[in-house]
């Protein structure tokens, strides 16, 4: 790719920048690729031949100080040489090949079955305790159900970089930053076009994205821009024949359904009849055939970046990016059980023998939709916007002042089952008015009611942010340059939501301002000047970062970090810091619903008093927002070592210990069963025999489902389910990270072996409640890739291996529960690089052909959840070729 001329003034700016680059990326504290690509000539390296020159100081991830790494903390990075090995067609595919992140080697998919958000989380932990960023700019959500950032659709050719700080960064970034930030970093300089197209396939699958980048450098300035179209097909539990339901083979239970299109009837005489025989017996069936393991897609997004020199001190900048997904997600249909039909029914049928004139029917609505699954529509349109000045000013400090909208709109339409309509059609007594529990003689009328029930929202948010940053040396120190930054932010963020489900609307207007100074400190003890033994150098940062929220109050979280190379060669880092996680927009404001239990069916919601014995009371429950939350809050502390040893230059490795300790999680009671009535923190929660006052006051300004309080019964409980600050999380582990890069005399022969082992982590509902075992719930102990590739002229072949271990979780027997340890999930991925001549027609393209899950992994079995323990890739063997382009 060539360049076009640079003015002096730019050019000095680009070399220094690229010579600070390149010793931080030397250090293995920071910015280590994941795994050693063949090193093709860069832009920085180009930047470097063209000019002899160094390239502009560069903020690294995890530091608000131009040219610092972020001191005693581990830097995992992905570079787009790695994106362009692993093939990666977007941002959650190129996150999944990152062994430290919980979506490790699946397939990426939209969150809670389609609501917008690709957070795959770090170490197990939450996903909103990680913190999405573009180019160090918080980004905004397109999720209905949670304000916090969503992971960006950044086109694959506009990546430059993915920098993920593995460790609590609050300090410097604010709200959600508890296990991490992940940093996407897009190109800046770009010279003409590039393009790409990719085409795969997999049993019942196929996916098709297709890109191109365009960029002008000019005396004063730079454009880059950037648009990628992706597609693709969805995959349902029956198209994978390694699912399995009954497990009483193993000592588990079978849990088909029994909720089935043929309806099983239930006389409460101790025998079921199955239709359509309505012999004695029941009918099965798999709830999850027909439900998508991965939805069908469709992505639009597109990429804008400019920079312009106002003058040799000022420079002009904005990026913007925009994405528009769309997501048919294939739903279960809601079973419908205890559906009372009698002989006044025309389509009733007693089973022979019984002489019975009614029945209670289980049945799943197939015959009524026409098709075994609901069509889930959800479309995401999301921008990121942020353009700012540059300021250069006496003494080589630099002022930024840039402002940031970021906004986005989700609608989701979910088709659903009016109870009512259906129960009034089970008591139909006409053709014209019955349901047909059988077959397919229910009225079009009568089904057309029974199917108007859809969930049909639009939600909208928007973030804005002004912010100001200064940073330059302060001092001059034997160690090198004391570097400070202070900066102060102002962000609005509001959420609206419109629409209804069931006929009943849920208007929401939510909003936040928030006020942050932030500050930072690098202090170099010991360097180049005054190395002594044993302290070639030693560093120290300071930061720590204020903010005040106009809906919960404050929240104020140092940290510091040391980094120490006693000997050429290693270095020794060490941080201790505090994080915190701001209670979403929804968490404190979403709609109260009021739910009534009758006292026979307490069970099923969970509601169970242990004090009221065989006697249980009619009871309301409440689910939504909590005005009174706090925040999360977290302390966080990690040591490592480096080794980049003299004596074998080619070498690199890394190994981190991590210990989090993460409290007042949110969350909601519901589902403790006894212990939401026995444990102390949740007394508060439980009101037995509500005061008249007590039981207005519940249901006032709520929203009431499965009862009318226009009759309120007398009423033995209320239990305040909504959200609190009830957790507490307590994990610790080891990140490592090995990479070996040899040339030979036909090129380069490269490995490497990443992953991430976690020690211990438990879980405590509550602060006084007993702690778990999480490790003993499904999350893996042990992930890690390997790398082993070779280049040869203009042939790259690199193998990749994947593997998740340590997967244990109780699974349900015929008398309780047990724990079931599954078997580890190994998938070996290869890539094929060829260069093509530069020759014609063929100059500047590239092929590549790449093959995931060569062998088709069957996932490891687990007596429950379709027989699969952990996660894993439901794509299975994936084919694909790539053909790449630049003119």
């Amino acid at each position: 790719m060539s360049m076009r001329p640079i003015s002096l003034r730019r050019r000095a700016r680009l070399l220094h920048q690229s010579a600070l680059a390149a010793a931080i990326l030397s250090l293995p504290t920071t910015a280590r690729a994941q795994a050693d690509a063949p090193d093709d000539q860069s832009e920085r390296a180009q930047i470097e031949a063209d000019s002899g020159e160094p390239e502009t100081v560069i903020v690294v991830t995890g530091s608000s100080i131009r040219g610092v790494p972020p001191t005693g903390s581990d830097l995992i990075t992905v570079t787009r040489e790695d994106a362009a090995l692993v093939g990666a067609a977007s941002t959650p595919e190129l996150l999944a090949t990152v062994p430290q992140l919980n979506s490790f080697n699946t397939a990426p998919r939209v969150s809670n079955g389609g609501l917008g958000s690709f957070a795959p989380g770090l170490r197990g932990l939450p996903t909103a305790a990680t913190l999405p960023l573009m180019n160090g700019h918080r980004l905004i959500s397109g999720s209905t159900q949670q304000t916090n950032p969503d992971y960006p659709l950044i086109p694959e050719l506009a990546i430059e970089r993915v920098e993920i700080v593995a460790d609590g960064a609050s300090a410097i970034y604010g709200s959600e930053a508890v296990a991490g930030v992940v940093n996407f970093i897009t190109r800046r300089s770009v010279s003409g076009l590039e393009t790409i197209a990719r085409y795969g396939f997999a049993d019942d699958y196929e996916a098709f994205n297709a890109g191109a980048i365009f960029g002008q450098d000019w005396d004063s300035g730079s454009l880059v821009l950037a648009y990628q179209y992706q597609e693709n097909s969805n995959i349902t539990g029956a198209d994978r024949d390694y699912r399995s339901l009954d497990f009483r083979a193993v000592g588990g239970i079978d849990t088909r359904s029994t909720v089935c299109p043929d309806a099983n009837v239930n006389l409460f005489a101790g025998t079921i009849y199955a239709a359509p025989t309505l012999q004695p017996g029941v009918n099965t069936c798999d709830p999850r055939g027909a439900v998508d393991l991965l939805p069908e897609n469709r992505t639009h997004s597109g990429f804008l970046s400019a920079r312009q020199d106002l003058s040799d001190g000022i420079t002009l900048w904005g990026d913007v990016l925009y994405s528009d997904r769309r997501d048919v997600v294939q739903a279960a249909l809601p079973g419908q059980t205890f559906v009372l039909i009698t002989a006044a029914n025309p389509y009733f049928r007693a089973p022979p023998g019984t002489g019975s004139v009614f029945g209670y029917f289980d049945f799943r609505p197939d015959r009524l939709v026409g098709d075994d699954h609901f069509d889930q529509t959800f479309r995401v349109r999301a921008g990121n916007a942020t353009a700012g000045l540059d300021i250069d000013l006496p003494g080589d400090f630099l002022v930024s002042v840039y402002g940031t909208y970021n906004w986005s709109r989700n609608d989701t339409f979910q088709p659903g089952i009016n109870t009512t309509a259906l129960a009034a059609a089970a008591a139909g007594t006409t053709p014209s008015t019955a349901l047909d529990p059988f077959g397919y003689r229910t009225d079009p009328a009568v089904v057309a009611e029974i199917l108007d029930n859809p969930t049909d929202f639009t939600n909208r948010q928007r973030t804005r942010i002004g912010a100001v940053r200064v940073d330059g040396p302060l001092a001059q120190l034997p160690g090198g340059e004391i570097k400070i930054a202070l900066g102060a932010e102002y962000r609005r963020e509001t959420y609206m939501q419109r629409g209804q489900s069931g006929g009943v609307g849920f208007p929401e207007d939510l909003s936040r301002n928030v006020q942050s100074i932030y500050g930072e400190l690098f202090v170099p003890l010991f360097g180049i000047e005054n190395a002594a033994p044993g302290a070639r150098s030693l560093t120290l940062s300071l930061s720590g970062r204020y903010d005040h929220y106009s809906d919960f109050g404050s929240t104020t979280n140092p940290k510091i970090g040391l980094t120490w190379e006693p000997v050429d060669g290693a270095n020794l880092r060490g941080s201790y810091g505090r994080s915190f996680r701001a209670p979403g927009l929804r968490d404190l404001g979403s709609t109260v619903g009021s739910y009534y239990s009758a006292a026979a069916l307490v069970d099923a919601f969970g509601a169970r008093d242990p004090s009221r014995g065989a006697a249980q009371v009619n009871t309301i429950l409440l689910f939504g927002g909590n005005e009174n939350l706090e925040p999360e809050t977290a302390r966080t502390w990690s040591v490592g070592v480096d080794l980049h040893p003299s004596f074998a230059p080619n070498l690199r490795a890394s190994v981190t210990y991590y210990n989090i300790k993460y409290d007042e999680v949110i969350g909601t009671p519901s589902g403790l069963g006894a212990l939401l009535f026995s444990d102390p923190t949740f007394s508060s929660r439980v009101i037995r025999n509500p005061s008249a006052a007590q039981l207005t006051d519940a249901i006032d300004n709520t929203v009431p489902f499965f009862y009318t309080f226009s009759a309120v019964p007398a009423i033995g409980n209320i239990l305040d389910l909504r959200q609190g600050n009830f957790g507490v999380r307590k994990t610790d582990g080891i990140d490592f990270e090995v990479n070996y890069r040899q040339p030979t005399g036909f090129g380069t022969v490269f490995g490497g072996i990443a992953g991430n082992y976690i020690l211990n982590y438990s879980n405590q509902l509550s602060p006084t409640s007993a702690e778990s075992n999480s490790l003993e719930a499904g999350i893996p102990r042990l992930t890690l890739r390997t790398t082993l590739g070779v280049t040869a002229g203009p042939v790259t072949l690199v193998n990749y291996v994947n593997h998740r271990a340590g997967v244990t979780a109780s699974y349900a027997t015929p008398t309780g529960t047990a724990l079931y340890s599954a078997g580890g999930y190994t998938t070996v991925d290869l890539r094929l690089l060829v260069r093509l001549p530069d020759l014609g027609f063929t100059e500047g393209t590239e092929l590549s052909f790449q093959i995931n899950d060569l062998f088709n992994e069957t996932p490891p079995f687990f007596p429950g959840t379709d027989g699969i323990g952990g996660a894993y890739n439901p794509i299975g063997r994936y084919a694909a070729m790539s053909l790449r382009t630049t003119f």
